[in-house]
């Protein structure tokens, strides 16, 4: 495989129980690969449930900076959300830019809600609201 470089760009972390990606510009494959391999260290950083399984948790997408993607960085992109509900990953929300890309990921947001609960939010405040709705903490606990 050649060494490209990456398009696009992206920011993850914890905030209580909410991986809180926020994602720009337009995406190449090896955007989305890397914010697999990052995603996956901040999913081993979290404890297991005392039945040994991962913990639930939701996942918020900040997509207004988004520009779109390869069909390449759209199927890697699948793998990390197909990977996300293996560790624990129980509902997920986005927040777009506009209805075109609404339309650019209708798709997968159909075949993510045949996974977990999804929903699309208009704004950061709802889909936080939405995400606590589904028993998911957005803010961080006094010990985190």
């Amino acid at each position: 495989m050649p060494n490209w470089t990456q398009h696009g760009s992206f920011s993850l972390h914890w905030q209580g129980d909410i991986l809180m990606a926020t994602y720009g510009g337009t995406w190449n494959e090896v955007a989305a690969r890397n914010l697999h391999l990052e995603a996956r260290l901040l999913w081993a950083q979290r404890d297991l449930s005392p039945e040994g399984k991962p913990k639930a948790w939701g996942l918020l997408s900040d997509a207004r900076e988004w520009e779109g993607g390869t069909p390449e960085a759209l199927a890697l992109w699948w793998a990390f959300f197909e990977d996300g509900v293996r560790h624990g990953m129980v509902a997920v929300t986005d927040v777009l830019p506009s209805q075109f890309h609404e339309a650019m990921v209708k798709a997968l947001a159909e075949r993510a809600s045949q996974l977990t609960r999804y929903r699309l939010s208009p704004n950061l405040e709802s889909a936080k609201q939405w995400l606590a709705e589904q028993g998911l903490r957005t803010e961080p606990a006094a010990s985190d």
